[in-house]
């Protein structure tokens, strides 16, 4: 993270912008066994577009319930800042999980040739990716499209050597009358120039096995279930009984990061980083009991000892294998419950030795909380401002095509009208929870998600203060004090421009 960081201070001074936070994010894990590479190269551009996108105006917002809809019926025209008549639409991301879905919504939308469209695989899962975009670019690689985690997202739109406006493209903010609040602004640098959209709302809940609940709790019902876990308190309480009736083999959660996402994006109030500045009292504040709470529930047995995004990690949702019934459930955003998700790789495939296919359901939890997201942002180099403009505009702003990606992929979607059409209409019947429809569930929480703390840094001091708890938990870390200053200690190395004290 430290090799980004000089990186990014080299390349442009990053501003710090007060308009994030967030726990998806999105640490996905790559499904490509390869990058499959655009054969043109991007076209240098002679003038880069500084201006706030035509139209830009915070007053545009609308909610659901006004029945909003896009003001245009499809992207404008690029403004002649960009490149034009590139062979391929290259696509830069870390999995092709969402893309997959996409190219059929976009080639239906648009009438774009499937073909056109390229994933350039940045062969590292969306943690690592941070720095990796880093080196595609400094290496002048054709990128016309770019995927970017919401922990992270701001450090390349704050830098105009990476990201372009998408005025440039024909894409305005007015086009998001009927986004959720939070995601236009996390699209913007810290000239309030939008530089990414999002085709999706990563609010969170407790996806669990169905059969181990009635087995161990008498639990029927996500109903039951919610009562069950429905604060913190409640939830070690409830992971007790059921470490004790499955003979210590079934912890609740099914990691200390899965712990953390959904506690600090549920419970904490102020960002990590003020005016540059990283105090002990402040991240204290940010910590909250969070240390504490995890070291006696790991000791105890009820917060699994496997690590996310690990091989040992999404196996422990299986009934065979060595890590069968591990855990009783996971922390899951949306993106992580619909076709191709993490769910689906924990359940296994349906009718194969192990498979729980099915036996899951998912609950809000014991906090209402979200984790992470993805922005898509356009190259200054691009040599295709014509069909990103296109691709932006149908997997961001059309109704109709959000809609069909829905249906197909089962991910909650960037606009307010469509998903309350398709939680009213009650298509989504998702077989991996048995046919519950997930996005009813949780749309309260995605109502609620609220980025207005994240800073470009939280990768880093997530990552950093896992592994100090990690550390802390495995007995190689004395003291929860000495954890909270390994913390700091590391984030003083790894943050080059700010201050940790």
């Amino acid at each position: 993270m430290n090799n980004l960081k000089k990186t990014l201070a080299l390349m442009a001074a990053l501003a710090m912008t007060a308009t994030a936070f967030v726990g998806c994010g999105d640490d996905k894990t790559s499904t490509s066994e390869s990058a499959t590479e655009a054969t043109t190269v991007a076209e240098e551009t002679t003038e880069e577009a500084t201006d706030a996108p035509e139209n830009e105006s915070s007053d545009d917002e609308t909610s659901a319930d006004d029945g909003a809809a896009a003001s245009t019926d499809g992207p404008g025209t690029p403004d002649g800042t960009l490149g034009e008549g590139g062979d391929a639409l290259t696509i830069l991301c870390w999995t092709e999980d969402d893309l997959s879905y996409m190219y059929d919504v976009v080639a239906n939308a648009t009438g774009m040739d499937k073909a056109m469209m390229v994933y350039k695989n940045v062969g590292a899962n969306g943690t690592e990716a941070n720095e990796k975009y880093a080196q595609v670019f400094a290496a002048d690689e054709d990128v016309d499209l770019f995927f970017c985690d919401a922990d992270w997202n701001m450090a390349y739109q704050n830098n105009d050597e990476y990201s372009a406006p998408l005025s440039g493209v024909g894409i305005t903010e007015d086009m998001y009358a009927d986004a959720y609040d939070y995601t236009v602004p996390m699209g913007k640098d810290a000239n309030g120039v939008l530089k990414g959209v999002t085709w999706q709302v990563a609010a969170g809940g407790y996806a669990y096995r169905t059969d181990l609940a009635e087995q161990y709790l008498g639990i029927t019902t996500p109903e039951d279930m919610q009562a069950a876990i429905s604060d913190w308190d409640a939830f070690w309480a409830t992971a007790a009984t059921v470490y004790e009736k499955s003979e210590g083999v079934t912890a609740m959660a099914d990691s200390l990061g899965g712990v953390w996402r959904a506690y600090s994006n549920g419970n904490r109030t102020s960002a990590w980083v003020q005016d540059g500045v990283i105090t002990a009292d402040n991240s204290k504040a940010c910590l909250g009991d969070f240390i504490n709470m995890a070291k006696t529930n790991y000791d105890a047995g009820y917060i699994s000892t496997a690590s996310q995004w690990t091989d040992d990690w999404l196996p422990q949702g299986m009934s065979a294998g060595t890590q069968a019934n591990k855990t009783m459930g996971f922390f899951f955003p949306t993106w992580s419950l619909g076709a191709g998700s993490q769910l689906s790789k924990a359940e296994g495939e349906e009718g194969t030795e192990g498979s729980t296919y099915g036996l899951y359901n998912v609950v809000a939890g014991p906090t209402g909380w979200f984790w992470g997201g993805t922005w898509i942002c356009v190259s200054p180099k691009t040599d295709n401002a014509t069909e990103a403009g296109q691709f932006l505009y149908a997997m961001t702003a059309d109704a109709e095509a959000m809609q069909a990606y829905v249906d197909a992929k089962g991910d909650f979607v960037n606009n307010k009208t469509v998903m309350a059409n398709t939680i009213a209409a009650g298509t989504n019947s998702n077989p991996l929870l048995g046919g519950q429809d997930h996005l009813a569930t949780l749309a309260d929480s995605a109502a609620k998600v609220d980025m207005s703390i994240a800073t470009q840094y939280d990768t880093t001091i997530n990552a950093e203060l896992l592994k100090a708890v990690q550390a802390y938990c495995e007995g190689t870390i004395a003291s929860e004090d000495d954890c909270v200053n390994e913390f700091l200690n590391k984030l003083s190395e790894s943050l080059t421009d700010v201050t940790v004290e």
